[in-house]
């Protein structure tokens, strides 16, 4: 069963980047385009010289990284509302605000139906899943990787943290005892159960092997999941940092297991 999305879910997918109104700057592409070997490279180099990257492996982790955001979006309707949205291809544009620094997409989507899920809940999960990471985002991370040559590993750590932040810090925190508990069993599902193939060409689920355990960072004074890669933030010229939970620091300084 179908229905249109309601003005509190669209103000609820505000925080994930999702937005209503449709934008035409030169940095806003229907994603369908990004498909395309010279039009992803071109787009690449564009938001390469507005974020100040030194290089297309650069730009590449940063991209997939914003564009991480559409799998909040995506996973925040099934867990919270027990719905999916349409995540075709054809169906989303990827804009950027011309008057904001630096490159914070959004996501335009040309129609808001919602599909509510089958009471065979476990294979309709199974097949939502499948629909948006495996025939959705690995497209995209092979074509990215093959393109500029930068790790998968970095590329699905991206991607990964996001997920992990959805359902930690907002899902399994909600207020409604009926999403925390769903959100508890997909988010355990996704990063526990979930096989490979799932995920695309995969003999293992490619976010597994990011859900380690927390670890208490002397200098953050709090405890964080260090990330195995490195995201290459620090090498943007428009905001030369490093994550807290970069793997260059946090193994550097002392620490201590939870």
């Amino acid at each position: 069963m179908f229905e249109v999305i309601t003005e509190d879910e669209i103000q609820q997918l505000k925080p994930f980047r999702f937005t209503t109104k449709e934008d035409f700057s030169h940095l806003s592409i229907p994603v369908i385009d990004l498909l395309d070997d010279r039009t992803l490279l071109n787009y690449l180099e564009k938001i390469g010289v507005r974020i100040g990257s030194p290089s297309l492996k650069v730009t590449a982790s940063i991209f997939i990284k914003r564009y991480a955001f559409l799998a909040a979006i995506y996973l925040y309707s099934i867990s919270s509302w027990n719905k999916k949205i349409d995540i075709s291809f054809t169906h989303i544009k990827l804009q950027t605000d011309e008057a904001a620094n630096g490159w914070i997409p959004t996501f335009y989507f040309d129609h808001t139906k919602l599909e509510w899920a089958r009471d065979e809940r476990y294979e309709w999960r199974e097949e939502a899943i499948q629909a948006f990471f495996a025939k959705h985002v690995d497209p995209l991370v092979v074509q990215l990787s093959r393109l500029t040559k930068l790790s998968k590993l970095v590329l699905w750590e991206n991607i990964a943290i996001y997920i992990f932040w959805l359902y930690e810090s907002i899902l399994l925190k909600s207020d409604s005892e009926e999403v925390r508990e769903r959100a508890k069993k997909d988010f355990h599902y996704l990063v526990k159960e979930a096989p490979g193939n799932l995920f695309g060409d995969y003999d293992e689920n490619p976010i597994k092997r990011y859900f380690v355990p927390k670890r208490y960072i002397g200098h953050l004074k709090e405890e964080v999941r260090v990330r195995e890669t490195c995201c290459f933030s620090y090498l943007l010229e428009s905001s030369p940092k490093r994550c807290k939970t970069c793997p260059h620091i946090c193994k550097i300084k002392n620490e201590t297991p939870i």
